[in-house]
Protein backbone atom coordinates (compact mmCIF):
# COMPACT_ATOMS: atom_id res chain seq x y z
CA UNK A 1 0.00 0.00 0.00
CA UNK A 2 1.34 3.52 -0.72
CA UNK A 3 2.54 5.61 1.71
CA UNK A 4 3.10 9.59 1.52
CA UNK A 5 6.68 9.25 2.78
CA UNK A 6 7.14 6.81 -0.76
CA UNK A 7 6.66 9.75 -2.79
CA UNK A 8 9.46 11.02 -5.20
CA UNK A 9 10.39 14.74 -5.59
CA UNK A 10 13.00 15.48 -8.40
CA UNK A 11 13.62 18.53 -10.09
CA UNK A 12 13.99 16.62 -13.23
CA UNK A 13 11.21 16.09 -16.54
CA UNK A 14 12.09 12.58 -16.57
CA UNK A 15 13.61 9.58 -14.29
CA UNK A 16 16.61 7.10 -15.82
CA UNK A 17 15.52 3.85 -15.82
CA UNK A 18 11.57 4.73 -14.86
CA UNK A 19 8.78 4.12 -17.29
CA UNK A 20 6.24 7.17 -16.70
CA UNK A 21 2.95 5.29 -16.52
CA UNK A 22 0.78 8.30 -16.07
CA UNK A 23 0.75 11.71 -16.29
CA UNK A 24 -1.64 13.46 -14.16
CA UNK A 25 -2.29 16.99 -13.93
CA UNK A 26 0.01 20.13 -13.01
CA UNK A 27 -0.02 20.54 -9.01
CA UNK A 28 1.35 23.72 -6.81
CA UNK A 29 1.63 24.69 -3.45
CA UNK A 30 1.61 28.16 -1.31
CA UNK A 31 3.05 29.16 2.07
CA UNK A 32 3.38 32.51 3.31
CA UNK A 33 5.56 33.21 5.80
CA UNK A 34 4.38 34.95 9.26
CA UNK A 35 4.73 37.90 10.67
CA UNK A 36 7.17 36.64 12.92
CA UNK A 37 9.12 35.88 10.15
CA UNK A 38 10.49 39.56 10.00
CA UNK A 39 10.11 40.29 13.54
CA UNK A 40 12.51 37.25 14.75
CA UNK A 41 14.98 38.92 12.07
CA UNK A 42 14.96 42.43 13.13
CA UNK A 43 15.08 41.54 16.64
CA UNK A 44 18.74 39.39 16.16
CA UNK A 45 20.61 41.81 13.98
CA UNK A 46 23.60 40.26 14.89
CA UNK A 47 23.12 37.50 13.40
CA UNK A 48 23.90 39.32 9.59
CA UNK A 49 26.78 40.91 9.84
CA UNK A 50 29.17 37.81 9.11
CA UNK A 51 27.58 38.22 5.47
CA UNK A 52 24.38 36.04 6.00
CA UNK A 53 21.43 35.61 8.47
CA UNK A 54 21.08 32.43 10.23
CA UNK A 55 17.50 33.53 10.90
CA UNK A 56 16.63 33.63 7.16
CA UNK A 57 17.85 30.82 6.85
CA UNK A 58 15.84 28.59 8.95
CA UNK A 59 12.69 30.58 7.84
CA UNK A 60 13.24 30.02 4.44
CA UNK A 61 14.15 26.27 5.23
CA UNK A 62 11.28 25.68 6.96
CA UNK A 63 8.69 27.30 4.41
CA UNK A 64 10.43 25.68 1.78
CA UNK A 65 10.28 22.23 3.11
CA UNK A 66 6.33 22.62 3.94
CA UNK A 67 5.55 24.07 0.44
CA UNK A 68 6.86 20.73 -0.86
CA UNK A 69 4.88 18.86 1.50
CA UNK A 70 1.76 20.01 0.82
CA UNK A 71 2.61 19.04 -2.81
CA UNK A 72 3.30 15.42 -1.80
CA UNK A 73 -0.21 15.73 0.19
CA UNK A 74 -1.96 16.74 -3.00
CA UNK A 75 0.04 14.37 -5.00
CA UNK A 76 -0.96 11.36 -2.03
CA UNK A 77 -4.73 11.95 -2.88
CA UNK A 78 -4.94 11.81 -6.33
CA UNK A 79 -3.16 8.80 -6.62
CA UNK A 80 -0.01 9.64 -8.24
CA UNK A 81 3.59 8.49 -6.68
CA UNK A 82 5.87 11.15 -8.10
CA UNK A 83 6.62 14.82 -8.73
CA UNK A 84 8.36 16.03 -11.72
CA UNK A 85 9.69 18.79 -12.27
CA UNK A 86 9.60 20.10 -8.80
CA UNK A 87 10.63 24.14 -8.82
CA UNK A 88 10.48 26.52 -5.85
CA UNK A 89 9.86 30.35 -6.61
CA UNK A 90 10.06 32.99 -3.62
CA UNK A 91 8.01 35.82 -3.88
CA UNK A 92 7.87 39.46 -1.49
CA UNK A 93 4.58 40.26 -0.95
CA UNK A 94 3.85 44.13 0.57
CA UNK A 95 1.12 46.33 1.35
CA UNK A 96 0.55 48.91 4.45
CA UNK A 97 3.91 49.18 5.48
CA UNK A 98 3.95 45.70 5.95
CA UNK A 99 5.79 42.45 4.52
CA UNK A 100 5.67 38.99 4.28
CA UNK A 101 7.53 35.75 1.82
CA UNK A 102 5.68 33.73 -0.60
CA UNK A 103 7.33 30.17 -1.39
CA UNK A 104 5.45 28.59 -4.40
CA UNK A 105 6.29 25.05 -5.22
CA UNK A 106 5.01 23.87 -8.34
CA UNK A 107 5.40 20.24 -10.30
CA UNK A 108 3.46 17.73 -12.52
CA UNK A 109 2.03 14.56 -11.14
CA UNK A 110 2.71 11.42 -12.33
CA UNK A 111 2.52 7.55 -12.11
CA UNK A 112 5.82 5.91 -11.99
CA UNK A 113 5.77 2.16 -12.41
CA UNK A 114 6.97 -0.21 -10.37
CA UNK A 115 8.40 2.63 -7.88
CA UNK A 116 10.11 1.34 -4.78
CA UNK A 117 10.25 2.72 -1.21
CA UNK A 118 14.14 3.00 -1.72
CA UNK A 119 13.74 5.65 -4.03
CA UNK A 120 12.60 7.77 -1.83
CA UNK A 121 15.03 10.23 0.56
CA UNK A 122 14.93 9.45 4.07
CA UNK A 123 16.84 11.52 7.30
CA UNK A 124 19.74 9.96 8.03
CA UNK A 125 21.13 9.61 11.52
CA UNK A 126 24.50 8.17 10.37
CA UNK A 127 27.35 10.66 12.20
CA UNK A 128 28.60 13.62 9.91
CA UNK A 129 32.72 14.18 8.71
CA UNK A 130 32.23 17.60 10.43
CA UNK A 131 29.39 20.58 11.47
CA UNK A 132 28.90 23.94 9.82
CA UNK A 133 28.74 26.37 12.88
CA UNK A 134 24.82 26.70 12.27
CA UNK A 135 24.09 23.20 12.70
CA UNK A 136 26.15 23.48 15.45
CA UNK A 137 24.43 26.03 17.02
CA UNK A 138 21.18 23.74 16.50
CA UNK A 139 22.07 21.06 18.19
CA UNK A 140 23.34 22.40 20.87
CA UNK A 141 19.79 24.35 21.20
CA UNK A 142 18.28 20.94 20.39
CA UNK A 143 20.69 19.06 23.38
CA UNK A 144 19.69 21.83 26.00
CA UNK A 145 15.53 21.50 24.95
CA UNK A 146 15.74 17.56 25.56
CA UNK A 147 17.34 18.23 29.01
CA UNK A 148 14.79 20.96 30.36
CA UNK A 149 12.41 18.86 29.23
CA UNK A 150 13.67 15.61 30.78
CA UNK A 151 13.96 17.76 34.23
CA UNK A 152 10.38 19.11 33.87
CA UNK A 153 12.11 22.31 33.36
CA UNK A 154 10.85 23.31 29.57
CA UNK A 155 9.00 26.65 28.92
CA UNK A 156 7.02 26.59 25.74
CA UNK A 157 6.79 29.99 24.66
CA UNK A 158 6.55 30.80 21.12
CA UNK A 159 10.43 30.84 20.21
CA UNK A 160 10.89 27.48 22.23
CA UNK A 161 7.52 25.72 19.55
CA UNK A 162 9.07 27.21 16.59
CA UNK A 163 12.39 25.28 17.35
CA UNK A 164 10.64 22.37 18.18
CA UNK A 165 8.79 22.39 15.02
CA UNK A 166 11.35 23.56 12.64
CA UNK A 167 13.97 20.82 13.86
CA UNK A 168 11.43 17.94 14.13
CA UNK A 169 12.56 17.18 18.44
CA UNK A 170 10.73 14.03 18.36
CA UNK A 171 13.02 12.91 21.05
CA UNK A 172 10.78 14.38 23.40
CA UNK A 173 6.96 14.32 22.02
CA UNK A 174 6.40 11.89 25.11
CA UNK A 175 7.24 15.17 27.73
CA UNK A 176 5.45 17.77 25.54
CA UNK A 177 2.31 16.00 25.77
CA UNK A 178 2.65 15.34 29.35
CA UNK A 179 3.32 19.11 29.36
CA UNK A 180 0.20 20.25 27.36
CA UNK A 181 -1.85 17.75 29.40
CA UNK A 182 -1.04 19.95 32.82
CA UNK A 183 -1.38 23.15 31.18
CA UNK A 184 -4.82 21.89 29.95
CA UNK A 185 -5.43 20.86 33.83
CA UNK A 186 -5.06 24.11 34.58
CA UNK A 187 -7.15 25.92 32.50
CA UNK A 188 -10.24 27.47 34.20
CA UNK A 189 -12.03 26.28 31.10
CA UNK A 190 -10.20 22.72 31.61
CA UNK A 191 -9.25 22.80 27.77
CA UNK A 192 -6.15 24.32 25.51
CA UNK A 193 -6.46 27.69 24.40
CA UNK A 194 -6.46 27.77 20.18
CA UNK A 195 -3.29 29.19 20.37
CA UNK A 196 -1.63 26.28 22.46
CA UNK A 197 -3.70 23.85 19.99
CA UNK A 198 -2.19 25.16 17.10
CA UNK A 199 1.53 25.43 18.49
CA UNK A 200 0.76 21.33 19.35
CA UNK A 201 -0.53 20.77 16.25
CA UNK A 202 1.96 22.44 14.38
CA UNK A 203 5.05 20.40 16.11
CA UNK A 204 3.06 16.80 15.27
CA UNK A 205 2.71 18.11 12.09
CA UNK A 206 6.71 18.09 11.45
CA UNK A 207 6.80 14.44 12.15
CA UNK A 208 6.02 11.70 9.20
CA UNK A 209 2.47 9.86 9.63
CA UNK A 210 3.65 6.77 10.97
CA UNK A 211 5.75 8.81 13.73
CA UNK A 212 2.44 10.81 14.42
CA UNK A 213 0.74 7.49 14.58
CA UNK A 214 2.55 6.17 17.08
CA UNK A 215 3.09 9.32 19.66
CA UNK A 216 -1.22 10.19 19.56
CA UNK A 217 -2.04 6.31 19.47
CA UNK A 218 0.81 5.00 22.33
CA UNK A 219 0.10 8.47 24.51
CA UNK A 220 -3.59 7.98 24.21
CA UNK A 221 -3.21 4.46 25.31
CA UNK A 222 -0.62 4.36 27.57
CA UNK A 223 -1.18 7.17 29.58
CA UNK A 224 -4.21 7.97 32.20
CA UNK A 225 -4.88 11.55 30.57
CA UNK A 226 -8.23 12.30 31.59
CA UNK A 227 -10.04 15.18 29.52
CA UNK A 228 -6.95 15.34 27.91
CA UNK A 229 -8.18 12.92 25.54
CA UNK A 230 -10.49 15.07 24.13
CA UNK A 231 -7.56 16.55 22.56
CA UNK A 232 -5.93 13.89 21.39
CA UNK A 233 -8.99 12.92 19.54
CA UNK A 234 -9.47 16.43 18.49
CA UNK A 235 -5.62 16.24 17.10
CA UNK A 236 -5.91 12.59 15.56
CA UNK A 237 -9.23 14.05 13.84
CA UNK A 238 -7.46 17.20 12.66
CA UNK A 239 -4.65 15.93 11.41
CA UNK A 240 -6.16 12.90 9.53
CA UNK A 241 -4.12 10.29 11.57
CA UNK A 242 -6.05 6.97 10.96
CA UNK A 243 -3.85 3.56 11.28
CA UNK A 244 -6.79 0.30 10.54
CA UNK A 245 -3.90 -2.17 11.85
CA UNK A 246 -3.50 -0.26 15.12
CA UNK A 247 -7.20 0.09 16.04
CA UNK A 248 -7.76 -3.44 14.97
CA UNK A 249 -5.26 -4.23 17.63
CA UNK A 250 -6.87 -1.85 19.85
CA UNK A 251 -10.63 -2.97 19.32
CA UNK A 252 -9.44 -6.59 20.92
CA UNK A 253 -7.22 -4.45 23.55
CA UNK A 254 -8.74 -6.75 27.19
CA UNK A 255 -8.84 -3.78 29.02
CA UNK A 256 -12.47 -2.07 28.27
CA UNK A 257 -10.74 1.27 28.38
CA UNK A 258 -8.92 1.73 25.66
CA UNK A 259 -10.93 -0.63 23.49
CA UNK A 260 -13.81 2.61 24.04
CA UNK A 261 -10.94 5.01 22.89
CA UNK A 262 -10.31 3.04 19.82
CA UNK A 263 -13.64 3.47 19.24
CA UNK A 264 -13.34 7.16 19.35
CA UNK A 265 -10.77 7.24 16.31
CA UNK A 266 -12.67 4.71 13.91
CA UNK A 267 -14.62 7.39 12.82
CA UNK A 268 -12.14 9.96 12.42
CA UNK A 269 -11.20 10.51 9.21
CA UNK A 270 -8.09 9.52 6.35
CA UNK A 271 -6.28 11.70 4.57
CA UNK A 272 -7.81 10.03 1.51
CA UNK A 273 -10.12 6.58 0.72
CA UNK A 274 -9.27 4.12 -1.69
CA UNK A 275 -10.88 0.69 -2.42
CA UNK A 276 -8.18 -0.72 -0.27
CA UNK A 277 -9.76 0.52 2.54
CA UNK A 278 -13.16 -1.70 1.84
CA UNK A 279 -11.63 -4.70 3.61
CA UNK A 280 -10.51 -2.86 6.72
CA UNK A 281 -13.30 -1.12 7.15
CA UNK A 282 -15.38 -4.40 7.06
CA UNK A 283 -12.67 -6.23 9.51
CA UNK A 284 -13.19 -2.87 12.38
CA UNK A 285 -16.97 -3.14 11.86
CA UNK A 286 -16.99 -6.96 12.82
CA UNK A 287 -14.37 -6.54 15.70
CA UNK A 288 -16.86 -3.94 17.11
CA UNK A 289 -19.60 -6.18 16.81
CA UNK A 290 -17.91 -8.95 18.46
CA UNK A 291 -16.10 -6.69 21.06
CA UNK A 292 -18.72 -4.59 22.44
CA UNK A 293 -22.19 -5.94 23.90
CA UNK A 294 -25.15 -4.49 25.25
CA UNK A 295 -25.44 -3.20 28.88
CA UNK A 296 -29.23 -3.13 28.93
CA UNK A 297 -31.89 -6.06 28.83
CA UNK A 298 -35.20 -6.45 26.40
CA UNK A 299 -38.31 -6.48 28.46
CA UNK A 300 -41.98 -6.16 28.05
CA UNK A 301 -44.25 -3.61 29.82
CA UNK A 302 -47.79 -2.91 29.67
CA UNK A 303 -48.97 -0.27 27.74
CA UNK A 304 -50.36 3.52 30.00
CA UNK A 305 -53.87 2.80 29.83
CA UNK A 306 -53.97 -0.13 28.07
CA UNK A 307 -53.74 -4.19 28.95
CA UNK A 308 -51.11 -4.32 25.67
CA UNK A 309 -47.42 -5.42 26.42
CA UNK A 310 -44.83 -3.73 24.60
CA UNK A 311 -41.22 -4.13 24.01
CA UNK A 312 -38.73 -2.16 26.12
CA UNK A 313 -35.05 -2.30 26.94
CA UNK A 314 -34.14 -1.49 30.70
CA UNK A 315 -30.99 0.25 31.07
CA UNK A 316 -28.08 -0.73 33.71
CA UNK A 317 -29.58 2.52 35.72
CA UNK A 318 -32.33 0.29 36.26
CA UNK A 319 -34.59 2.88 33.89
CA UNK A 320 -37.30 1.32 31.42
CA UNK A 321 -37.03 2.94 27.92
CA UNK A 322 -39.21 2.22 25.03
CA UNK A 323 -37.90 0.44 22.32
CA UNK A 324 -37.54 3.97 19.49
CA UNK A 325 -35.70 6.04 22.91
CA UNK A 326 -31.50 5.76 21.73
CA UNK A 327 -30.51 6.96 25.14
CA UNK A 328 -31.97 6.62 28.77
CA UNK A 329 -34.26 8.71 29.30
CA UNK A 330 -34.02 9.11 33.20
CA UNK A 331 -32.05 12.50 33.78
CA UNK A 332 -28.96 11.26 35.74
CA UNK A 333 -28.25 8.81 33.32
CA UNK A 334 -28.79 9.48 29.36
CA UNK A 335 -26.67 6.68 27.93
CA UNK A 336 -27.19 4.31 25.51
CA UNK A 337 -28.34 0.31 25.34
CA UNK A 338 -24.12 0.05 25.14
CA UNK A 339 -23.73 1.73 28.18
CA UNK A 340 -22.20 5.05 26.08
CA UNK A 341 -23.68 8.70 26.53
CA UNK A 342 -24.38 11.29 23.74
CA UNK A 343 -21.00 12.77 24.03
CA UNK A 344 -19.16 9.29 23.16
CA UNK A 345 -19.13 7.68 19.96
CA UNK A 346 -20.81 4.60 20.41
CA UNK A 347 -21.02 1.06 18.59
CA UNK A 348 -23.73 2.11 16.98
CA UNK A 349 -22.44 5.62 15.47
CA UNK A 350 -18.92 3.89 14.82
CA UNK A 351 -20.96 1.03 12.29
CA UNK A 352 -22.97 3.99 11.16
CA UNK A 353 -19.81 5.80 9.60
CA UNK A 354 -18.05 3.05 8.93
CA UNK A 355 -20.49 1.53 6.26
CA UNK A 356 -20.91 4.79 5.06
CA UNK A 357 -17.58 5.41 3.93
CA UNK A 358 -17.53 1.73 2.41
CA UNK A 359 -20.78 2.58 0.53
CA UNK A 360 -19.15 5.58 -1.00
CA UNK A 361 -16.11 4.33 -1.39
CA UNK A 362 -18.26 1.84 -4.04
CA UNK A 363 -20.22 4.13 -5.60
CA UNK A 364 -17.06 6.42 -6.53
CA UNK A 365 -13.92 4.57 -6.50
CA UNK A 366 -13.21 3.02 -9.56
Amino acid sequence: MRKLNDILVTTTSTIDGMLIKQYIKPISAHVVAGTNFFSDFFASFSDVFGGRSNTYQRQLSSIYTESIEILKQSVYQIGANCILGLKVDLDEISGKGKSMFMITATGTAVVIENLSKGHGVEYSTEKLEALSIDKMIELRKREELIQLATDNQLVLDDSTWEFLSQNRVIEISKQILKKMQSINLAQLQQTLTDHQYQQLSNYLSSFKEEERVSILYEYLMNEDAGKFNQILYRLIGDLLIFDAKKLQTYLQDKNVENRIKALQIVVRDKSFFSKEDIPEFESLISLIHTNFSKTSTQSTAKKLLSSKQVDIWVCECGHKNELTSDYCEDYNCGKDQYGFTKAQVSPISAIKKLTENIELIKKYVA
